[in-house]
């Protein structure tokens, strides 16, 4: 008994009208990396075994390069009140952020600006952020005064707010198109 599967395709216009994501393998993705041809495969696994020390120092050079510990700071209003608290769903979504990104939860810091009210606070919040040694800041608040301050000396990334991305999904894909471009660049 032959199985026959119709061969439908739709344009990515009509695809995305109908809520569906277009999504593109980077190509530095391990996934991108092993969809490549047979012929890589088989030219790999060919190659003379006086390379393997060369090729080992090589591989520990790169676990070295992405093991390094990237700090994430975070900025936005009532991230008091969701950070860790699992009853939350905007805590829940923050947790799968996390994990698309593959960022460590000990490795992340927040600042919620709805604390920031006083001119002390806000430069003592800002010298907090610089002495992090970050490169770039996302706030979820470009309103607020310390955004502006803080572009003066790195890149402040805004991105929506959680409650916004709890609400509208075309909020997670601009705030996963925005991190992506930026983790790109880095």
């Amino acid at each position: 008994m032959s199985h026959f599967t119709p061969n439908i395709t739709f344009s990515n216009i009509l695809f995305e009208q109908i809520g569906g994501v277009n999504w593109q393998l980077r190509p530095d993705s391990v996934l991108h990396i092993g969809l490549e041809s047979d012929e890589n495969l088989t030219s790999l696994l060919s190659r003379p075994m006086q390379n393997s020390q060369s090729n080992s120092s090589a591989s520990l050079q790169t676990l070295d390069s992405t093991s390094d510990v990237i700090t994430i700071v975070v900025l936005g209003q009532g991230l008091n009140d969701i950070w860790q608290n699992d009853a939350q769903q905007a805590w829940l979504l923050w947790q799968n952020i996390m994990q698309v990104f593959n960022w460590d939860e000990a490795n992340m810091v927040f600042f919620d600006t709805s604390h920031i009210v006083s001119e002390e606070m806000l430069f003592t919040t800002m010298e907090e952020i610089v002495e992090l040694g970050v490169d770039w800041v996302l706030s979820m608040d470009e309103e607020h005064a310390l955004a502006d301050i803080l572009q003066e000396g790195m890149h402040v990334i805004q991105v929506p707010d959680i409650e916004t991305m709890l609400m509208d999904s075309y909020a997670k894909q601009t705030f996963y198109n925005t991190v992506i471009s930026i983790a790109e660049c880095s």
